[in-house]
C-alpha cells in the first residue's frame, strides 16, 4: 500500500489530492468528525406557467424519479446550468 506524501501546506495537498486517486490511501487517513452549520441562501422566487408536451413532462418526471428529487428541482437544476453556459454573467448562484 503506498503511503500518503508529507505536504509543506495545505495548497501544496490540495494541489496533489486534486490530480491522484485516494482510493489507495484511504486506510492511512483520519476520519474527522466535525460539524459544519451549513446556512442555505433564500432567493426569491417566482412561479410561472409553462406549457408542455405531455410527453416531456412524464420524461423529465421519470428522470427526476430516477434522481429521487422532486421533478421541480430537476427542471431548476437544468435551468441553471443552461444558463450558466448561456449567460454565465446574469446568475447568481
Amino acid at each position: 500500500m503506498p503511503k500518503l506524501p508529507k505536504f509543506k501546506n495545505d495548497q501544496e495537498a490540495a494541489t496533489w489530492f486534486e490530480s491522484h486517486d485516494t482510493s489507495a490511501y484511504m486506510d492511512e487517513m483520519e476520519q474527522v468528525v466535525e460539524r459544519v452549520a451549513v446556512v442555505r441562501t433564500q432567493f426569491p422566487v417566482k412561479a410561472m406557467d409553462v406549457r408542455m408536451r405531455t410527453d416531456f413532462l412524464d420524461a423529465i418526471q421519470a428522470v427526476a424519479e430516477r434522481q429521487g428529487i422532486p421533478y421541480q428541482a430537476l427542471v431548476q437544476r437544468w435551468l441553471m446550468e443552461k444558463l450558466s453556459q448561456e449567460a454565465p454573467d446574469l446568475v447568481t448562484h
